[in-house]
């Protein structure tokens, strides 16, 4: 009766469910130790067969538990000599190894499955993407063989434990994709696999989900960047090309999509972004409004500019960074002069002397510090406003003496 019951404990362990956690392995291999003792200190018939199928049974668990800790390497040598044993055993005692056949052939595949999957894990870990690729497809096979005989033999319990194997390497094949193309289909796709693998009880998922999510974010936030810096280009050529309706749309379009980055990530990069793409959306407006002739509106976004870039430099904690803004600033304030001169001088008003004069003293402050920067596109914008602005002067000068 004691041996009886020796067999059918030794045989539990071998048909039980894979432990999932490195400590339910631990548990393991003390329960093998223990009846490993029980057995040395009686006499039983197959004692030897026993006593191997003992040692199987703990150098699986030893082996699940260097997987289960991320130890890959020494874990598919250990499913290696296992497997090697476990023919051994087969050679020696044919006759009582096939009274165990299906759980001895169960545990053959998922040793096969786990020395494909310590490869893939080793591969990814040494960036051989290509290999590991490769590698990953094979294991989610291994596991697919193993999933069938399961079924057939109507083992839904370790069906269940199989089935959670392959979402969670079909997640790690995605996810090997997806961070390698910068997919984000793929990504998301990954941490659906994960999480149907954590309800079937596959563990240490939580924090590689955090971390694809945390990619898809960075991924997310670069697409937009990258959009919002190729509007600022595009505005700055179409300003340049003095095409300001263009650039307008370009340069609000580009802050609308660093707004967007504010939402998701909060920023102070990002906020900056924003408001120096509204100053040069301002810029452009009122550039625009100059050509039509309506100066008086023209001179108010210049003043929205002004303050848009004011706001931004009381938040800047550096001097240096304020510095580099400060001749922007002065600029936008010479232009709303300048505009408001042109109106001036259109209705005759003599003030139009006087806010030339400011205009240009602003601008030639603005252009100074613009060399000293080396910030040619608002050194181009300086000269090229002092220049109408002399213009002006000229021909102001001549009209105002002529009505004294």
């Amino acid at each position: 009766m004691i041996n009886i019951n020796l067999e059918q404990k030794i045989e539990g362990l071998l048909a039980q469910k894979y432990p999932l956690t490195t400590e339910d392995t631990v548990k393991v291999v003390s329960e093998c130790d223990q009846l490993g003792e029980i057995l040395v200190e009686k006499t039983v018939p197959n004692q030897n067969f026993f006593t191997r199928i003992l040692q199987h049974i703990r150098n699986f668990n030893n082996a699940e538990f260097m997987f289960l800790s991320g130890r890959y390497d020494k874990a598919q040598t250990s499913y290696l000599k296992l497997k090697s044993s476990i023919s051994e055993t087969q050679s020696e005692f044919p006759d009582l190894y096939s009274r165990w056949l299906n759980h001895i052939n169960r545990l053959i595949s998922r040793l096969d499955a786990r020395v494909q999957e310590t490869r893939a894990a080793s591969a990814f870990n040494e960036n051989d993407i290509v290999q590991a690729d490769v590698l990953y497809v094979e294991t989610v096979n291994r596991y697919s063989q193993e999933l069938k005989v399961e079924q057939e033999n109507s083992d839904y319990d370790h069906y269940f434990d199989t089935l959670g194997n392959i979402f969670r390497t079909t997640g790690k094949l995605l996810y090997l994709r997806g961070v390698n193309t910068k997919n984000k289909k793929e990504l998301y796709q990954a941490i659906r696999n994960f999480k149907k693998a954590i309800f079937l009880g596959q563990p240490y998922l939580g924090d590689l989900i955090g971390e694809i999510s945390n990619f898809i974010t960075q991924l997310t936030i670069s697409h937009i960047e990258d959009q919002a810096e190729t509007l600022f280009v595009l505005g700055v050529h179409n300003s340049e090309s003095e095409r300001f309706v263009e650039a307008k749309n370009n340069y609000h379009k580009s802050a609308q999509y660093y707004r967007s980055l504010r939402r998701i990530h909060s920023n102070f990069e990002f906020e900056l972004q924003e408001q120096i793409q509204l100053s040069s959306y301002y810029e452009a407006a009122g550039k625009n409004l100059m050509i039509h002739d309506n100066n008086e509106q023209a001179a108010l976004q210049f003043s929205n500019a002004a303050q848009i870039l004011q706001q931004v430099v009381q938040k800047l904690p550096v001097e240096e960074l304020k510095e580099n803004f400060e001749p922007q600033i002065i600029y936008f304030e010479a232009m709303q002069l300048y505009c408001q001169a042109v109106k001036e001088y259109d209705d005759m008003i003599p003030e139009a002397m006087d806010h030339f004069t400011e205009a240009k003293k602003k601008l030639e402050i603005a252009r100074e510090r613009a060399t000293e920067l080396q910030n040619t596109p608002l050194i181009n914008n300086c000269s090229d406003a002092l220049n109408k602005i002399n213009s002006y002067q000229d021909i102001a000068k001549m009209m105002f003496e002529m009505e004294d």
